[in-house]
């Protein structure tokens, strides 16, 4: 009878909690944002790096922390007053175009150093050159360069529009 007493209390203390328990408290999920954002700026900036900012900051501010822009920097299609979303920015460079001035020398009064400076002309081509500008008098075209001894068609397809007659 003792043990009956003691398993109908056990029973009733298991019973009691499992009615009686405590729930736990669920605290509601908040995602926290930090107010801080870190970005990479390359390109045409001073100094190119990863800069830590506040959210809510511009580009032109981004910008104006990497050192400011280069001197060769293409903003044309960059809005300076955006806000900064993005995690990375690149600053691009104007494609400057280099066009190759080209100095034209008479065939007939070139001497052996203006020959030389001619690119693809070398030294035995500029002594061929005036050796063959001796024996047959003045060139009458740029054409009769082809007779000339180590030039062929394509060294004067290269050559050709260094001179003129």
């Amino acid at each position: 009878m003792k043990k009956n007493v003691i398993w109908a209390i056990v029973f009733l203390l298991v019973f009691m909690w499992l009615v009686f328990k405590p729930e736990s408290k669920d605290l509601p999920y908040f995602k926290h944002e930090t107010d801080m954002l870190q970005v990479d700026i390359t390109g045409a900036v001073k100094k190119p790096g990863t800069y830590q900012i506040t959210r809510g900051m511009t580009l032109a501010y981004l910008i104006d922390l990497s050192g400011g822009l280069k001197e060769h920097a293409d903003i044309s299609n960059i809005q300076l007053g955006s806000i900064v979303t993005n995690t990375t920015y690149h600053i691009p460079h104007y494609q400057l175009i280099e066009e190759e001035i080209i100095k034209k020398i008479n065939l007939n009064t070139a001497t052996y150093s203006e020959l030389m400076l001619v690119p693809y002309i070398t030294e035995n081509r500029a002594l061929e050159i005036l050796l063959y500008k001796k024996q047959h008098g003045n060139f009458e075209s740029l054409e009769e360069l082809l007779h000339v001894k180590g030039i062929g068609v394509q060294t004067f397809d290269k050559i050709k529009i260094y001179f003129f007659i």
